[in-house]
């Protein structure tokens, strides 16, 4: 990894938790060598909706890997929607799923969602896993990937 690593996290943004744990997980991932686009951070302040797509678009464009977060018992659209066009562009991306629900194709997840991930995290809340043991199996996935590329 460089200086140019850039860590785009896609996930819900919609209630005070997810803003919270997105907050959190990118605090722990933002490291000397690691830049993390949050786009709750990076769209604060904007209404058009226009900028704000373009905004996330630009985004992923820069990003050297993609974090998707798959919690629920349906992937967020929007998250669903990057990770599609993260995979067009030939960016990977690692899915990270905390819910120990287990509902859809493949562990849980829309097949066409598991099957785009270049790596799925799995660590079931169940397990009472804190957001930085989370982000280290992040970075860890994240070096993995740099070292095949």
């Amino acid at each position: 990894m460089n200086n140019e690593t850039w860590i785009y996290v896609a996930g819900p943004l919609f209630s005070t938790a997810e803003r919270n744990f997105n907050n959190e997980l990118a605090s722990h991932l933002r490291t000397g060598t690691l830049s993390v686009f949050l786009p709750q951070d990076e769209c604060n302040g904007l209404s058009d909706p226009t900028d704000i797509y373009e905004k996330c678009i630009d985004g992923i464009r820069g990003a050297s890997v993609l974090i998707a977060i798959l919690d629920g018992t349906d992937a967020d659209s929007g998250t669903a929607w990057e990770m599609g066009y993260a995979v067009a562009r030939g960016i990977p991306v690692i899915g990270i799923r905390t819910d120990f629900r287990r509902h859809g194709d493949d562990g849980g997840l829309n097949l066409m969602l598991s099957r785009s991930c270049t790596g799925i995290i799995e660590i079931s809340s169940l397990t009472d896993a804190t957001v930085a043991e989370i982000s280290e199996h992040i970075l860890k996935a994240i070096r993995d990937i740099s070292s095949i590329s």
